[in-house]
């Protein structure tokens, strides 16, 4: 669940393209959110949302980290073609070895990619070249990745993925308490829920909705928020 790093020092925008810091504990990232109940919650969340993709649809899971929603993806559509991709190859690595156990590595593509240029991929780990027309994606979804990225810019290229009526769902970190820890700690920016909605509407998403995790989401409530909305067609 990462991308293109960025931060904020007074007030002037840094960016840096080296593998984000998550790399560093991607051994433990995952074992950590299943332990802490955060990955059932998440899934929990998912499952209630009762999405549909037609058999061969393309899923676009950006800034993958170590695979949480592509595992989910990928089970949940198994007709789906899904790619799933991060800045970070120690990430890929760590999801590439949580879905071989699950038998899952051959239901998607993992590869290495920047969420601020979704459309120029290299497959994990044989590095051949990837690349996402423009309105060849039937959903993207993002959890936690956005936060690190110029928001309007990434949601504008990522929406151009998009087929008309595709669907695009952030699963943001909230702007609380419990997400101004987790800002400091990985140095990152939770947006605004009218900061996300207004990129949405600017990069030609319609019927654009907020989502609240429920007490039985725990403890993926307590930092977590969703937007959904679909392409215009």
């Amino acid at each position: 669940m990462t991308g293109h790093i960025c931060f904020t020092l007074a007030g002037t925008m840094l960016k840096s393209t080296h593998p984000s810091t998550y790399g560093k504990i991607a051994p433990l990232y995952d074992s950590f959110l299943t332990i802490s109940g955060f990955k059932r919650g998440v899934e929990n969340f998912l499952g209630r949302l009762n999405l549909s993709f037609r058999p061969g649809a393309r899923l676009l899971d950006a800034g993958c980290g170590t695979g949480l929603v592509a595992r989910w993806l990928a089970s949940s559509f198994p007709t789906a073609e899904v790619i799933a991709f991060d800045i970070d190859p120690r990430m890929l690595h760590a999801a590439e070895l949580k879905l071989t156990k699950r038998h899952l590595r051959h239901r998607l593509t993992l590869a290495v990619g920047d969420i601020t240029s979704p459309d120029r991929l290299e497959v994990f780990p044989s590095g051949k070249s990837l690349l996402l027309p423009h309105g060849s994606v039937d959903g993207i979804f993002v959890s936690g990745a956005l936060e690190h990225v110029p928001l309007q810019e990434s949601v504008m290229r990522l929406s151009g993925l998009l087929k008309p009526g595709g669907l695009f769902f952030n699963l943001g970190v909230r702007r609380n308490p419990a997400g101004a820890v987790l800002a400091m700690v990985y140095r990152f920016r939770p947006y605004t829920i009218s900061e996300m909605r207004r990129s949405c509407d600017l990069a030609g998403l319609a019927e654009i909705r907020t989502l609240r995790l429920s007490a039985e989401d725990f403890p993926a409530n307590l930092s977590r928020v969703a937007i959904m909305a679909k392409k215009r067609i």
